[in-house]
Order: C-alpha cells, then structure tokens, then sequence
C-alpha cells in the first residue's frame, strides 16, 4: 500500500502531466512541501520551499531560507558600498534561487517534467504577480521582471529581479538564467 508521501507525489506528478500552468505548479510545490515535512527532511529541499512560501504567504517572516537570503542581500549591499564589484558577490545569492536546484529537488522526490522551459515560464509569471516584501536592513522589495528586449540577445536568459532598497530607490538585481 503507497504511504501518504507516495500518495502527494503521485498527486503532484499527475497535475503536472496533465496541464503545467500556474496552479498545477501551485498545487505540485505545495505537495511536495507536505512530502517534505512528512519525511522530515526540509533542510535538504531549500529551493522547493522556498518557492512554494514565495507563492503561499504574503507574511514571510518565519521562512528561514528567505530571511537567509535577505540577509545575503544586506550583506552584498554593504560589500558594494564598501567598494566590492557587484559581479564578484552577487553569485551565492543567485544559486538559491537556481531553477536546476529546484528540479533537482524534485528528482530526489521521483519528479520528472519532460516540460522544464513551460514549468519555468508559469513559475517566474506567477513570481511576478507575488513581489517579496520584506522589513530588512537594506531591502524592501524583490520581485521578478522580464526585459524582452534582453530575452532576445540570450536564449537562455528567463527574468532579472529587481529590488527595492529601504529608500524606496530601485535597483536591477542578477539576471536567472535557465538551461534546458
């Protein structure tokens, strides 16, 4: 008989076998995440929760991996001011949100999308109707764009986030990129 994290994974490969679009997504992290916390392994599957709190909750104050990467940001704002070049500390940040992390989450759990470049694209859509606000140091917004003009110099370019200093000054944050 399939246990009850067997069951949520079968549930959550079925609903992206039949339709990849914003609410099978939806519905698929937030099974696994359940899949997670039920094997007790949710420091292992950073990436799938934190994309699944982004698209939850509005309060993301208790997600440890967000406040984690907020305070990388603090950090990487107080190394630019301090004269860092942006490129050499931007890079650690960019990893924890990586799509290939996220899919290699997935794998461990059994999960294979033969339709990455979909599952990507209705992800960072429904990123972009759900910007991160956040009471921190220095920043007080991300969110997702795309720039098309940008997309078409690069294939394999997907979105760059910007982000909102506690000035309310804007500012471009790192490009995603994703490889098929």
């Amino acid at each position: 008989m399939p246990s009850y994290s067997d069951k949520l994974i079968s549930k959550a490969e079925d609903s992206l076998e039949r339709n990849i679009g914003e609410p099978s997504i939806l519905f698929s992290l937030v099974l696994l995440n359940k899949v997670v916390k039920d094997r007790n392994r949710e420091s292992e599957f950073p990436t799938i929760n934190l994309y699944r709190d982004w698209l939850v909750h509005t309060d993301l104050d208790r997600n440890k991996k967000l406040s984690e990467f907020f305070d990388q940001w603090d950090i990487i704002i107080e190394d630019i001011a301090s004269g860092k070049k942006k490129n050499d500390v931007i890079p650690k940040t960019v990893n924890s949100l990586a799509f290939k992390n996220l899919f290699d989450e997935m794998a461990t759990l059994g999960i294979e999308t033969e339709k990455k470049d979909l599952f990507v694209n209705q992800l960072v859509n429904s990123l972009i109707d759900a910007p991160l606000r956040w009471k921190g140091k220095h920043i007080k917004e991300f969110r997702f764009t795309y720039e098309e003009d940008r997309k078409k110099l690069d294939s394999t370019y997907f979105c760059h986030m910007q982000i909102q200093h506690t000035s309310d000054s804007w500012f471009n944050g790192p490009e995603l990129h994703y490889y098929a």
